[in-house]
């Protein structure tokens, strides 16, 4: 038995350590082993926890894994967070397939809260209690057996450039209330899909932060805060940049002229009815959204577009046709794709067939 859990323990490292270094390396900025260790934290339970760090990182592996893994320090932090986040070539990440399990159950997406209270809703939800005691991948694995009869995978498509994604901010913003540096609950409000694969989930998160907070000023002047747009959180490990654009601001002008208003109005890149205005960078790219006023407020509910700023490979869930919804009962952000006929499994789209 020992000689088996130590196996375990040097494939595991060798799973998710040596294959997606060079990933992890290219996608994520050099940090700390505490901030590695908050960050696993931050996913798993939602908050950071306490004590030392040696203790905290074996406490994570029995959540995950049920046992200790071997290695240093640097190695077991990289191994869970590729576990987490990147996953191998043969296997999506855990984050991957918990948000593959809560579309089969609710068709939205729970990101917003840490991995550990996701399963926990999914367990009450199909069986009426959470099966403690068990590792968290293991429970993940028993949630995806229960709910589709094949092993969840994962195939590469590419998102296009100016893709329209439809946005809801899920809290209340005020220059009273918000500083400089707040994360702000942005999330899609359908599925987006290219072709038959599902990239992002209802719910999922677009990576934005208040870049700036200014209060009512002398002589009139209006306060300010804007926002800065990074890219969408799909549910593979790639981060496609989003940006305001013409496409979005097609598509709020349209939703103006409609009675697609949401639940608190319709903010956009052109003088939107919250005031929305453009921000540019230094390239003359869109940048950010500057919000002004004598009294700003973003109602909760309130909806915006972005777009994504350029052609990315991202991986998602390719639906099997059994698990299919009919596109007339559900509004979806749907892509249209044509396979790509080389070796590769791409779905690639020619430029006069992308739908913006």
């Amino acid at each position: 038995m020992k000689i088996r859990t130590a196996l375990f323990g040097v494939a595991l490292l060798a799973s998710f350590v040596f294959f997606p270094c060079a990933l992890w390396a290219a996608d994520q900025e050099k940090s700390s082993s505490m901030q590695m260790m908050e960050r696993a934290e931050m996913i798993v339970y939602g908050e950071p926890g306490k004590g030392g760090l040696i203790e905290r990182l074996n406490s994570i592996e029995k959540e995950l894994f049920g046992r200790e893994l071997p290695g240093s320090i640097s190695e077991r932090h990289t191994a869970i967070l590729n576990f987490l986040e990147i996953g191998t070539p043969e296997q999506p990440s855990m984050l991957f397939k918990l948000g593959v399990a809560e579309w089969l159950v609710g068709q939205t997406s729970q990101v917003r809260k840490g991995a550990l209270t996701r399963v926990e809703n999914l367990e009450t939800e199909l069986d009426g209690t959470m099966q403690y005691g068990r590792p968290l991948a293991m429970r993940v694995e028993r949630l995806l057996a229960s709910l589709v009869a094949d092993p969840v995978t994962f195939q590469e498509v590419v998102l296009p450039t100016a893709t329209v994604l439809r946005l809801q901010f899920l809290e209340e913003l005020s220059p009273a209330r918000t500083k400089k540096g707040d994360l702000v609950n942005l999330t899609l409000t359908n599925d987006l899909l290219v072709g038959k694969v599902l990239v992002a989930p209802k719910g999922s998160l677009i990576d934005t932060v208040v870049s700036d907070v200014k209060q009512p000023r002398s002589f009139g002047i209006p306060s300010e805060i804007r926002f800065d747009f990074r890219s969408l959180i799909p549910l593979g490990p790639q981060r496609p940049r989003v940006a305001l654009g013409a496409a979005a601001k097609k598509a709020t002008d349209e939703a103006q002229k409609g009675k697609d208003k949401g639940e608190g109005g319709i903010i956009g890149a052109a003088g939107a009815s919250l005031g929305g205005a453009l921000l540019l960078g230094p390239l003359g790219l869109p940048a950010g959204l500057l919000v002004r006023g004598n009294a700003v407020k973003i109602p909760q509910g309130t909806i915006m577009f972005l777009e994504t700023s350029g052609d990315v490979r991202v991986s998602g869930y390719p639906v099997p046709d059994s698990l299919r919804i009919d596109p007339n009962a559900t509004v979806r952000e749907t892509i249209s794709a044509q396979p790509n006929t080389g070796d590769k499994e791409i779905i690639e789209l020619p430029a006069e067939q992308r739908v913006n």
